[in-house]
Formats: structure tokens, sequence, C-alpha cells
């Protein structure tokens, strides 16, 4: 491919991903919305593992294992996700497809850096419930929408030909928006309520990788990351207005002065991150591996849109997964040559809805198909629970299907011949 053209699309496809609604879901209503996994299909279809690493893929969530890394990649990630709903009294399913990722990851002579574009946080979620107000029905809606994106910058610097450490700066920003409104049976104008804030600021992490070969056949490979506190500066707007149900025309609108609580202007937590891996494979035949995430999100509040039912603790993740290659260099089969993925994770999230802490369980399976060069498609498959039907809370069944391009190319390579 056309190096400058490579950018232009990239730059092109830009749009779309930060302006995208990328999740439905009542739980993306606390903290700062969903949290997106910011790695690859290819990691995302072991289970999420970043501590897995080698010279062809850009591992986006590990920015020491860019010291590995050879060739170019030009990376591109897209999902289309069915979440089914249920609750004690009712179901309902959604359908939604999105931008996952887009990078670029190149290898110098002494470092490697990378650079793209990606979802962080997504808020997205509409519920109407209908009361009782003196034998009258109150129709109340619950609305939300938005997110963060982050913008990356990645640098990885290998220390000997088994280490490499890196870091990534991240500059995060988006708008989250939530609206509550109420209609009385009857009366055509209803009252609403809108929470606006727009939402920047800049965030670190740190990672070191270790490649270890183990008796000539084998490969250990361990990871250790650590993203520092964060904070974000959240500029936020209060808006209440009459609407007309009949006409959607707005017949009354005031802005509410949030300076004499000094909620104009508020600060937002980027928890502290901390994640573990280990592995041990032999290269391009296969590949174990372990990781252990912890959030330290305990402390996370927003005083400009409070939720009385919910609360926050620490999040953890434990994830398991690897691949298979029958044999990379046949030349009979292709099949032979495609890797085959699998994971499981499992989680504690963060959020504690109603006195309930919420948890959620994945499984994932993927095709790594090979392409002209060194380049690859990464199809997938990953089904994930999370909440329950009981004490009035969700059960969400997501289905999403995960594909993912990493088309290669080798720069800085001094020609031997013209």
């Amino acid at each position: 491919m056309n190096r400058v053209n490579a950018f232009f699309i990239l730059l092109l496809m830009t749009a779309p991903l930060v302006a995208q609604n990328t999740v439905s879901s009542p739980y993306s209503a606390t903290g700062l919305g969903e949290r997106s996994f910011n790695g690859t299909q290819a990691t995302r279809h072991m289970g999420g593992l970043d501590v897995f690493t080698d010279s062809i893929h850009a591992n986006l969530n590990n920015p020491a294992s860019y010291g590995f890394l050879k060739v170019t990649t030009y990376s591109v990630g897209i999902n289309y996700t069915n979440n089914s709903l249920a609750s004690a009294s009712a179901s309902e399913n959604s359908d939604l497809a999105a931008l996952d990722y887009l990078a670029v990851s190149i290898p110098a002579k002494k470092f490697s850096f990378g650079f793209g574009i990606l979802p962080f946080t997504s808020v997205g979620y509409q519920i109407e419930k209908i009361s009782q107000l003196s034998d009258t029905d109150v129709f109340n809606l619950y609305e939300g929408r938005g997110g963060l994106n982050q913008a990356y910058f990645s640098l990885g610097v290998p220390i000997t030909p088994n280490l490499s450490i890196g870091s990534t700066i991240n500059y995060n920003f988006g708008n989250l928006f939530y609206r509550t409104g109420q209609y009385l049976d009857g009366v055509d104008n209803g009252t609403f309520l809108t929470n606006d804030s727009s939402v920047s600021g800049l965030s670190l992490q740190f990672s070191a990788q270790a490649n270890i070969p183990i008796a000539e056949k084998y490969n250990a490979q361990a990871m250790i990351a650590y993203q520092p506190r964060g904070n974000l500066d959240s500029q936020n707007n209060r808006i209440f207005y009459v609407q007309s149900f009949s006409s959607q025309a707005i017949i009354d609108l005031a802005e509410i002065d949030l300076s004499s609580s000094g909620l104009d202007q508020t600060n937002l937590e980027l928890s502290e991150t901390r994640r573990f891996g280990l592995g041990l494979g032999k290269d391009k035949k296969w590949f174990l591996g372990v990781q252990y995430n912890l959030i330290k999100s305990a402390t996370f509040s927003n005083e400009f849109f409070k939720r009385t039912n919910v609360s926050y603790r620490d999040a953890k993740k434990w994830a398991a997964g690897g691949y298979f290659i029958p044999n990379y260099a046949s030349f009979t089969s292709f099949w032979s040559r495609v890797v085959y993925r699998f994971g499981f994770r499992t989680e504690q999230m963060s959020t504690i809805v109603n006195n309930i802490p919420l948890t959620e369980t994945g499984i994932s399976f993927g095709l790594g198909l090979p392409l002209a060069g060194l380049s690859n498609a990464n199809v997938g498959l990953e089904i994930s629970q999370r909440g329950q039907k009981e004490a009035g809370l969700v059960q969400e069944t997501i289905v999403a299907l995960r594909v993912g391009l990493s088309l290669n190319d080798i720069w800085f390579v001094k020609r031997k011949y013209n």
C-alpha cells in the first residue's frame, strides 16, 4: 500500500470514530461510561491478553511491545454487536456497528513508535419507565450518549534483545450527555433536565516486556504495566426546558447557573491501573498466557452528575488465552497456516448498583487469516454476560463479531540495489 495514501485513509476514517455510538447498555450511565478494551482484535480474541507480543503485530495496550516490532503496521478494527437485555419483566435487543481503533506502528533503528485514535469510554442508553401519581400515569425518560476517545502516541525502546520498555501519552477528549424527562398522561407538555460535560485531559502509561528463550524451542513472555492516577477537566452545562409531546417544540428553556455551586468546572478521576501477565509458547506454533488487571476505581466520583443508587469499588480482571498454528510453513494448506485463537475472562466490575456488585464473564474465539506478505486479517466472535434480572437490575448477553486488519510494510531499510 502507498504510504501517503494509507495516512490519508486513516485521517478520513477518524471523524466517524470520534462521533460514533459504540455501546447500548444502561450500565454505561455509571462512571465515565462503559470502558473499552484498548487492544487490537488479535489480543481481544485471546481474552484480552496484553502480554503476548511478536514482530508483526502492534500491541496497542502495551507500549513496551513496540520494542520488538520489525515491520510498519497499519491497524484498523471494527465490530458488530448484539446486546440482549432482560429484566424480571421485559426484554429488548439492540444492534450496533462501530470502529474499534485506527493505528499506525513504525519501527525505526533504535526504537519504535506508534500513534492512533480509539474509543476509551462509551455512553449509550435510553430507558422508559411508567409510574403512578394520583391515579395518573407518569412517563419517565432516561437517556445518555457520548463518551471519551483517546488520541495516543507510544514509544518502545529495546534495552536488550530480550527486554523492552515503553510509554504512552494519551489525550482523552469527548462529551458526556445525560437527559431525564417526564410526561403526565393527558398533558401535552413535558419537563426535561439535561446535563452535558465536555471532558479533556492527558494520561500516561508505562510498561516493560520480557521475551526470554528457553531451551532453544520455547519462549517465555512477561509484562508489567502501570498507569498512574490522572485528572480530567470537565466543563459542565445544565439546562431545564419544557417540550411539547405532539409537536416536539420547546416551549420554555432555562440554563441553570452552575458557577455559584462550583459545578461549572469540575475534575474527574482517571483511576490508577496495574496489569501483570505471564505466558509461554513455541514460536510460530502455540502460546498460552494469563493476565491480571487491577483498576483502583473505588475513589471515583462525579460531583456534577451523581446517581444515588450507584457506588464504586476497585475493578479486577483475570484473563487466560492463547493461540495455535497447525503448520506455519505449509505450502499446500491455507487452513494449516491460520492462527486459531481462544480466550476466557472474568471481571469484577467497578460498579455497584442497588448495593449489588456487578460482574462480567466472557469467552472469545478468533482466526488469524494470512494475507499477502506479512499482513493478516483477524476475525473472531466474543460472547459475554453481565448483570442479573433480579433486584431491579438488567442482565445483558452480548455477542460481538470483531474484524481487524493488520497491513504490514517495511520502512527504514536501506536498499542494496536500485
